[in-house]
């Protein structure tokens, strides 16, 4: 009988049970997300312009925070995942999440035309000057831009909360930056850990 079943034997071979069994000790593996996710304080005039953009749903989930993770679970859910199937191999049987269950909880749409936008990286950063209204200024003195993308501690820095009784255009530029910010911390968080691509800017502006 096999020592770990419903594992490839390739797998079961290198498993991190084995090397458990060994007497190895192994990092437990944390989930790729950024605990600022809340740090930017969302206003009600943002309201509408994240219904038009079919975002409401997605901004009322990501406002409540990063839950609690099980990262032991996650770990072994991990360690059970099989690219070739696409699922996850438990003693019950086979086990995977949904284009639809990611609907269900984040409130996105799964029907429709595939999201596709420039990749051209030349001139990124005066889209991205454009796009929130202005200039992008190193957050310490001596450093560089990353080319990947906006420095997400730069966006709380320059966009934390927006002031009352600023004209609309300024608002907008406040939501854009929460919506960066949003996409950047809790959907398309990065191994950086404080960087925002400026892929999604094009996607954000159609």
């Amino acid at each position: 009988m096999d020592r770990f079943p419903l594992l490839d034997p390739r797998f079961d071979e290198h498993h991190r049970a084995r090397r458990i069994e060994n007497g190895e000790v192994l990092n437990v593996l944390r989930p790729m997300t950024h605990e600022a996710s809340t740090t930017m304080v969302y206003d009600e005039r943002y309201t509408p312009l994240l219904k038009l953009a079919n975002l409401a749903t997605v901004a009322r989930v990501c406002r409540r925070g990063t839950p609690p993770f099980n990262l032991a679970a996650l770990t072994e859910l991990i360690d059970r995942w099989r690219p070739k199937t696409h699922s996850f191999h438990l003693p019950c049987g086979e086990m995977t999440v949904t284009l639809e269950d990611v609907a269900m909880i984040l409130g996105v749409k799964i029907r429709g035309f595939l999201v596709t936008g420039d990749t051209e990286s030349e001139g990124w950063q005066q889209r991205v000057e454009h796009f929130l209204g202005r200039p992008l200024v190193a957050v310490e003195a001596g450093k560089k831009w990353r080319s990947s993308g906006v420095s997400l501690r730069w966006l709380r820095q320059q966009f934390r909360e927006c002031p009352p009784n600023v004209d609309a255009e300024t608002m907008t530029y406040y939501y854009r930056a929460y919506v960066l910010h949003m996409l950047g911390t809790v959907l398309f968080p990065d191994g950086t850990g404080d960087t925002m691509s400026w892929m999604y800017i094009l996607c954000l502006l159609n």
